[in-house]
């Protein structure tokens, strides 16, 4: 058993989850750790493949899953009523603006 993915914060986790997702679909069988651990320490969730022949299969779809995922957006001002935005959203929930393409 190797691991292949470490969280160390929020974010990570769901990336995490996504991973073992995205890996299950090719099936590679992999295991969450330190699940009851992450809530009463520091330690974070990590994830193992559990056989290590399939340990360079999943480091290869990972490095792919990663290559395809979209940089998010950075966060924008309005340019109608100046209303700050996180950069998830596509148009202002204020006025109704469409974000300009950058």
């Amino acid at each position: 058993m190797k691991r292949l993915f470490s969280a160390s914060s929020s974010a990570d986790e769901a990336t995490l989850q996504s991973l073992k997702s995205v890996l299950a679909g090719e099936r590679i069988a992999c295991e969450v750790r330190n699940e009851l651990l992450s809530f009463a320490t520091d330690q974070g969730l990590e994830l193992w493949v559990v056989d290590d022949q399939d340990y360079g299969r999943a480091r290869k779809i990972v490095e792919s899953w990663r290559e395809s995922v979209p940089e998010p957006h950075t966060a924008w001002v309005c340019p109608d009523c100046k209303e700050a935005l996180a950069g998830q959203f596509t148009s202002c929930w204020k006025c109704g603006k469409e974000r300009a393409e950058a």
